[in-house]
């Protein structure tokens, strides 16, 4: 297997935590081979990769057999069910387990991670010269991922993690949506910005996976 990943990009972080979870580290595991991009250099714009995946994203999996997974949530989930580890099913072990956990996790990603990468896109002087920035963008994402923020302080009043006391692919998937907001200024440390009990949660997850941070 061949996985095509990068340091910073949120998507490519959640499957090194995934795999973390699982008490492995992606460059042990036997018969995958890292290949780390540079996204600055525009590793991803080329014609070797863009054959690979035309949408010149990552991250990307590249099975034995030449099938390709260009979405980070596939590669999670293979990765999940394809590597026994310490033996957790991070995405759920059971039809119910995995209806939960996929639920919460399009909640995180939707409400929070998805609005500050579109901040991020419309609002950070580094993606200036990419892509075209709409004006009031940025703000109106921050704004929507606020608005969210409570109903996640709510469920973290209630528990060590979204859904309980086991940590699941939800918890990884706001960690770095939260961890990502950095960048744009939105301090996930702060309890009056994010609240008392997501602010304790991203703290909880910061020291597991401190070493991987976003740089702000």
């Amino acid at each position: 297997m061949k996985l095509y990943t990068a340091d910073f990009p949120p998507n490519t972080r959640k499957i090194k935590y995934l795999v973390q979870v699982k008490g492995l580290d992606l460059k042990d595991i036997h018969n995958l081979e890292i290949i780390d991009m540079d996204l600055l250099k525009g590793d991803q714009k080329t014609p070797e990769f863009t054959a690979i995946n035309p949408l010149q994203l990552l991250p990307v999996l590249v099975l034995d057999d030449g099938t390709v997974l260009n979405d980070s949530q596939a590669v999670c989930e293979y990765l999940d069910s394809h590597l026994q580890g310490n033996g957790k099913q991070v995405m759920g072990s059971d039809p119910v387990q995995r209806a939960q956990i996929t639920a919460m996790t399009r909640n995180a990603e939707f409400h929070v991670l998805y609005n500050l990468m579109l901040a991020f896109q419309h609002g950070h002087p580094a993606r200036a010269g990419m892509n075209p920035q709409v004006k009031g963008m940025a703000e109106d994402s921050i704004a929507r991922v606020k608005k969210a923020l409570p109903y996640f302080d709510d469920l973290l009043a209630k528990h060590k993690y979204l859904l309980g006391d086991r940590l699941t692919f939800a918890d990884i998937v706001l960690y770095v949506g939260l961890d990502f907001g950095r960048v744009m200024k939105l301090n996930p440390k702060d309890a009056e910005v994010v609240g008392e009990n997501v602010a304790r949660f991203y703290q909880q997850m910061n020291e597991r996976f401190s070493k991987d941070t976003a740089k702000a």
